[in-house]
């Protein structure tokens, strides 16, 4: 077995060095997507630091096309820091793009500049794999954006969540914060009082964890919230050690068991060696470093990895995780990533727009390089936890 990983891996290094034989020739079709505002609003978008700025009368043509624009306004907490702005887009009639092998209308998505995204591969990555998983719904595409006809570089186009919970007839939708407060919230029913029902329902989580354990706070808990789909989103941010996530999740009900799913969401802080409240949070909880959940920020997380009778339900859940994603999933997935960005930076402009931390361009030799070493520690440390679970 250790020989045939080594093989596919020798074999993937040379398809990322660009020296393999036989690759597919076929032009994958990513969005180019342009955006016209007055001199005036560039500059102040340009310039502009840390503070959100709405578009006025601009216009949007997507592959050559115009479609109308309800709003675009720049967006995000450090992304709005830099030059290059990430934007929320609200379009009138909804525009049709391809990817992946399929075909979406869509209104409501964000242009993720990524630049805090070290070689443009990390949240991608995450949402192919997410999306194996079954947790990661929302339809993302990398593309091209210019502003003014100045190229802003490699984007990842990123579907709202609340544009697809409301494709999908979901009554309530919430963004956890810190401490599980509610950061954002969604309520997409006429009547008034099923919105407090529904934020009932979503603290009433932790109420839960205040009053119950074992097999009946399992049970009270799986009432209310998908519990096997959280341990997948749990699980996987452990697998891939994501340094940031407690915060970055929505909680929506599904239409037909009214019960929460998850909605993960930013992926740019991943194969972190500790998550953000570091260590010395993560050690206060008694034996939590030897458990399988890698940050204990949040209430419900720390009960998960410390409440035995949920813990062994989450191991089970962990074990299905590893066996959906084999060597040869992951290996996919990173192909196909690099792949893309090979393709999008073959335009020596586009990649050198394309900029980290607001300065350092893309190149493409040292993404590979970053990313063929990230499937490596992936691989092995996906095979480490199976067999320390078996």
């Amino acid at each position: 077995m250790k020989g045939s990983v080594s093989l596919f891996l020798l074999l993937l290094c040379a398809f990322l060095s660009g020296t393999g034989q036989g690759r597919d020739e076929a032009r994958r079709r990513f969005p180019e997507i342009r955006i016209l505002i007055s001199k005036g609003q560039y500059n102040i978008l340009t310039q502009s630091k840390g503070q959100k700025v709405t578009l006025k009368q601009a216009v949007m043509l997507v592959n050559g096309d115009t479609t109308k624009v309800k709003e675009i306004h720049s967006r995000g907490n450090n992304s709005l820091k830099f030059e290059h702005k990430s934007l929320s887009v609200d379009l009138i009639d909804g525009e049709d793009l391809n990817g992946d092998g399929k075909k979406v209308k869509i209104k409501k998505f964000d242009l993720l500049n990524l630049a805090m995204d070290k070689n443009l591969w990390h949240n991608r990555w995450a949402f192919l794999g997410m999306s194996e998983l079954g947790i990661f719904p929302l339809y993302n595409i990398y593309c091209t954006v210019w502003v003014n006809d100045q190229p802003q570089g490699i984007y990842l186009l990123v579907e709202k969540p609340h544009h697809f919970t409301e494709k999908v007839k979901s009554p309530y939708t919430v963004r956890r914060g810190p401490d599980h407060s509610i950061d954002a919230e969604y309520v997409d029913t006429p009547v008034k009082e099923d919105g407090k029902k529904y934020r009932k329902q979503y603290l009433g989580l932790y109420e839960n964890i205040r009053k119950y354990k074992e097999e009946e706070l399992y049970k009270k808990l799986d009432a209310s919230l998908m519990l096997n789909q959280y341990f997948l989103w749990l699980a996987f941010n452990y697998l891939i050690m994501n340094g940031d996530y407690a915060d970055e999740v929505f909680f929506y009900i599904d239409s037909s068991t009214r019960r929460f799913d998850v909605l993960p969401w930013d992926y740019d802080d991943i194969l972190r060696p500790a998550p953000h409240e570091g260590f010395q949070a993560r050690n206060a909880v008694p034996n939590f470093k030897e458990k399988l959940v890698f940050s204990s920020e949040d209430m419900l997380d720390r009960i998960i990895a410390t409440d035995n009778y949920i813990y062994q339900q989450y191991q089970g859940t962990f074990r299905k995780l590893l066996t959906t994603l084999p060597t040869e999933a992951l290996t996919r997935l990173c192909v196909q990533v690099s792949d893309e960005l090979r393709e999008l930076s073959a335009d020596p402009v586009i990649a050198k727009a394309s900029l980290f931390l607001g300065k350092d361009p893309f190149i493409m030799d040292q993404a590979a390089e970053e990313i063929r070493l990230g499937l490596d520690f992936v691989i092995k440390r996906r095979n480490a936890l199976l067999t320390k679970l078996e």
